[in-house]
């Protein structure tokens, strides 16, 4: 890995730091609401144990050692030239309380689904899909395309992610609607600036990154302020860091896909799964023999570079800076991060999808961004799903208007299209070093 990135580089916010009086209002505020909270989950404490006794613990609730993993990074993690205020040690520290807390609703909210509906254990997962790619190759926007085809696509959305409780979407879901109040519960949880917006699509009741979802129970999102070395660790999509995380997260998985179809499915739908999962793909292609999985292949320079700007649009406008008021992780972190972490995302990603099986597709960003509708037609027949013609004119029409790539990019902040090279990375040496991979993506733009 040396000669890739330049540690002598300066970057703009190396010594930036927080302003005094709005973090300890942060810490205050976080200080109420974690005591509100412990008012609830001492009622909900004997439900929580009984339950706990009686099904185990949920795939929900991270496993007491996760907490002091963190705890202790919390203290040790980050160099000095990463920029860690201590005012976000002290606020992570609290944000840890309020998870622990929780635990007691948490657990009691997913026993109340064993209690009333235990017979969505018995559904049958059918030729499930798996769009297990890496960032910033266009899944997201390519997902809601395909679950606007209601009648064979069924995915999980944001909301079902947060709450992934049966008994809320037949109760307190329909009160709502019936009310006219979804407008409060979006403004609620759509906790992200204008410029996170305008970067990436997100909504309430549209599908996202599953694995993104997923760590929202968990710590993992806390590492993106700890430093680059906790990070690398924590959040890597293709190695065993957190394993209380791991160890959780094909459960989870499952036992959302079988509630989904529970709830909300039909006969022909399939569910589809889009995520950056790529440590957890050999599982589910053995778990689910029947299974599909494609990918969307992106030249990896230019995709580490999308990933990073993202990455510091979501610390800077996202939802733990105007939530909890954490301090923005600095760009060095997050180069080093995207750096050490895609590299061998990229080799694994082309060992798992180098397979000849039929059960794999491959799509090229370039086809994907300049044929909409052909690649729609190649996802569907890889499917064997007959495709519906007013989904191809939908996303047309999406894409080139809302989704229109060139468009949008125009209008992103100046601050947020730094080039690898201005982050301190060697083009030259990352190239060479993800050669074979580049010119396995060249084989498939080619054809």
């Amino acid at each position: 890995m040396n000669g890739l990135v330049a540690e002598n580089v300066v970057l703009e916010d190396d010594h930036h730091r927080p302003k005094f009086i709005p973090t300890l209002w942060n810490i205050l505020l976080c200080c109420v609401t974690t005591s509100l909270w412990l008012i609830i989950s001492v009622a909900c404490l004997p439900l929580f144990l009984l339950g706990l006794l009686i099904w185990g613990l949920s795939p929900t609730i991270p496993v007491p050692s996760t907490f002091w993993n963190y705890f202790i990074a919390t203290f040790k993690q980050g160099k000095l030239e990463e920029n860690i205020p201590f005012t976000n040690r002290v606020l992570l520290l609290l944000i840890y309380c309020d998870i622990l807390v929780k635990v007691p609703v948490n657990g009691v909210c997913w026993y109340i689904d064993e209690l009333l509906y235990p017979s969505y254990h018995k559904v049958n997962i059918d030729e499930p899909v798996f769009m297990i790619t890496a960032p910033r190759t266009g899944s997201s926007q390519l997902c809601q395309y395909l679950e606007d085809d209601y009648e064979n696509i069924i995915a999980p959305t944001v909301g079902e992610g947060l709450f992934p409780y049966i008994w809320m979407w037949k109760i307190l879901v329909p009160v709502i609607k019936t009310l006219g109040k979804e407008h409060c519960l979006i403004r609620h949880f759509d906790v992200v600036g204008t410029e996170a917006k305008r970067q990436h699509n997100s909504s309430l009741f549209k599908s996202a990154t599953f694995d993104d979802l997923a760590r929202s129970w968990h710590f993992e999102i806390y590492s993106w302020y700890l430093g680059s070395s906790f990070l690398i660790w924590a959040f890597s999509y293709v190695e065993l860091g957190d394993k209380d995380y791991q160890r959780n997260f094909v459960p989870f998985t499952n036992c959302l896909m079988k509630k989904i179809v529970y709830y909300r499915g039909k006969p022909k739908q399939r569910v589809l799964l889009k995520g950056h999962f790529l440590l957890n793909a050999r599982k589910f292609e053995q778990q689910y023999p029947t299974a599909k999985f494609f990918v969307s292949l992106r030249n990896p320079l230019d995709r580490m570079c999308s990933y990073a700007n993202l990455e510091k649009v979501l610390v800077d406008d996202g939802p733990y800076k105007i939530k909890y008021g954490l301090f923005p992780t600095t760009w060095r972190v997050i180069r080093d991060y995207v750096i050490y972490t895609q590299i061998p995302y990229c080799e694994q990603e082309m060992l798992f999808y180098k397979d000849p099986a039929n059960n794999k597709l491959v799509i090229p960003f370039t086809m994907y961004v300049n044929n909409l509708s052909a690649t729609l037609q190649c996802i569907y027949s890889f499917c064997n799903i007959p495709i519906p013609d007013d989904v191809v004119s939908s996303a047309i029409r999406l894409q080139n208007t809302t989704h229109n790539y060139r468009y949008k990019r125009k209008q992103i902040d100046c601050r947020y299209r730094r080039t690898l090279t201005s982050l301190g990375v060697n083009e030259a040496e990352l190239r060479k070093r993800l050669s074979e991979y580049i010119e396995w993506i060249s084989k498939f733009e080619d054809n």
